[in-house]
């Protein structure tokens, strides 16, 4: 299996993220690149060069970044091999200034 095959489009990390205390807050900002229908970036091969926020999730990443959200595939991963060492945060969906704030525990 290759490393990138683990990801399950959610498209969560394409988002913009705010991390306050134990709260994960993604936003409805999506990278510009984004395609929201499938989940998947229109200029994968070259996002590195494209887009300068983006970032490979890399078992590093997997293991410490506490921006990923909890149901990220490669969170997952990590802690079912037991590598994930950053504390889970609570999940917070924020879609528009005027929408409700979904918590998800």
């Amino acid at each position: 299996m290759k490393w990138e095959d683990i990801c399950s489009r959610c498209s969560l990390c394409c988002h913009e993220k705010i991390i306050d205390g134990d709260y994960l807050i993604i936003s409805d900002m999506a990278c510009d690149y984004l395609d929201a229908e499938s989940g998947l970036c229109t200029v994968y091969d070259k996002r590195f060069e494209k887009c300068k926020r983006c970032m490979k999730v890399n078992l590093f990443r997997a293991c410490f970044a506490s921006y990923l959200p909890p149901g990220c595939q490669y969170v997952l991963w990590a802690k079912k091999h037991h590598i994930r060492f950053a504390k889970d945060k609570k999940l917070i969906l924020s879609y528009g200034k005027d929408a409700e704030t979904d918590k998800l525990d």
